[in-house]
């Protein structure tokens, strides 16, 4: 049976691999620092004939979940957002075509005429290919935002344990176009078209969820969790959901790969499509959350590590609230980080200009290198008791939460400061 359509151009110097066969094979294909990375789907046959096909993304699939559709508060509506279209090049154009015609085609896109109008940017791919982005930063400022139900990664890994093995890491694909958009509130989210070959101009706007609206995180990430309120995980095995990332963790191989089979049937049932490019399948290190996870320990992702080194020392007092968020996201490994990072605060409260000097760099210098020696953390044990250090220092105070087992002391998933 074929599984794609394959084209043959002879005079070729390389094989071509098309778009349509690397999704069919599930491959994953990653430019990380100027370097392509290919990954392979981690499926045997026997497990994936276990397996419902439709929960499988491709081009011409979409997911839909049978939910109430969504509406969306805006203050003063009467008064429209209206941003004009950003210029957009002939070779961004005709890269969009083909997926606005795809998302037109799925029911995603309707054609309108609203009073509001927000840009759209074409984004090109690794593969060649474009992505739609639609800059709905007016209109976030505007939308009277639910409170965020959204579980902290920080503590989310905390119900795993150190005797965890094996791992399944679930992607789901453009879950948020999988939950539909009441028609009273799809104007909000119109934007200005103008076809590279028919030259016709003229407004379409999401039926769905778009991406890059503040409240699609968390719309979504409700939905999902009411709807995994109906799937039971079998013994032994801990489901933990962030948003649209699923995980799956188990003590036993078997148990994982049975569960990771079940759980994908139950998504396809309800409607949700899978990455298979990026489907990690009961392997015994994952990536999940920035953190790759391991025989129960964590430690940092170096690709983001990597990319707080790059950056050079901060000019303005945003680019210093930047470094501060990436930062934090790996205060955990930092030893007393809140004392570390203190001078970059005492800047922010600083009036007029950023004044870097050659201390600043000596202090840079110390958190980078930090980050690049940061400690492998272990995950906790909520059976085993937990014994917390404290001390305090230059105004700050920091300590070290350890949980101890095989006779030795182990260093928990953080480092505490304030």
């Amino acid at each position: 049976m074929g599984i794609g359509n394959l084209l043959l151009v002879p005079e070729a110097d390389y094989n071509l691999l098309g778009r349509d066969l690397i999704i069919e094979m599930g491959i994953n294909i990653e430019v990380v620092n100027e370097e392509i990375k290919i990954k392979l789907c981690p499926l045997r046959v026997e497990d994936e004939e276990k397996i419902n096909s439709e929960v499988w993304y491709t081009p011409d699939s979409v997911g839909r979940l049978n939910i109430p559709p969504f509406s969306v508060i805006i203050k003063d509506p009467e008064t429209p957002i209206r941003v004009k279209q950003y210029p957009i090049s002939p070779e961004g154009k005709n890269g969009l075509k083909p997926e606005i015609e795809r998302l037109l085609s799925k029911g995603l896109l309707e054609s309108c005429m609203s009073p509001f109008n927000t840009p759209i940017l074409p984004i090109k791919k690794a593969d060649g290919s474009y992505r739609l982005v639609h800059d709905l930063r007016e209109i976030n400022k505007r939308t009277v935002a639910r409170f965020p139900v959204v579980a902290n990664p920080y503590t989310l890994l905390s119900r795993l344990g150190p005797e965890k093995q094996y791992y399944s890491v679930i992607d789901l694909k453009d879950a948020f176009w999988a939950c539909p958009l009441d028609e009273k509130s799809r104007d909000y989210f119109a934007f200005e078209w103008d076809d590279p070959v028919t030259h016709r101009r003229q407004q379409l706007r999401w039926t769905v969820l778009p991406q890059g609206f503040t409240e699609s995180p968390n719309l979504f990430g409700q939905a999902l969790e009411q709807i995994l309120q109906e799937y039971q995980t079998g013994e032994g095995v801990t489901l933990i959901q962030y948003v649209d990332d699923l995980l799956i963790a188990g003590e036993a191989e078997d148990k994982v790969r049975a569960e990771s089979i079940r759980l994908l049937n139950f998504l396809s049932a309800k409607g949700l499509k899978v990455s298979k490019a990026k489907l990690q399948f009961v392997e015994e290190e994952v990536k999940y959350l920035g953190h790759y996870l391991r025989k129960g320990e964590k430690k940092i992702d170096p690709e983001r590590v990597k990319g707080i080194l790059s950056i050079p020392p901060p000019k303005s007092k945003k680019q210093i609230r930047q470094l501060l968020g990436l930062m934090g996201y790996c205060r955990q490994w930092i030893e007393n980080y809140s004392t570390k990072v203190k001078f970059l605060y005492e800047k922010l409260s600083q009036g007029g200009l950023v004044k870097w000097d050659e201390k600043d760099d000596k202090h840079l210098k110390a958190l980078r290198h930090d980050l690049v020696n940061a400690p492998v953390l272990s995950l906790p044990d909520l059976k085993r008791p937990f014994y917390l250090f404290v001390n305090t220092d230059s105004g700050t105070a920091y300590g070290v939460l350890t949980q101890e087992w095989a006779g030795k002391r182990n260093l928990l998933g953080t480092y505490l400061s304030c």
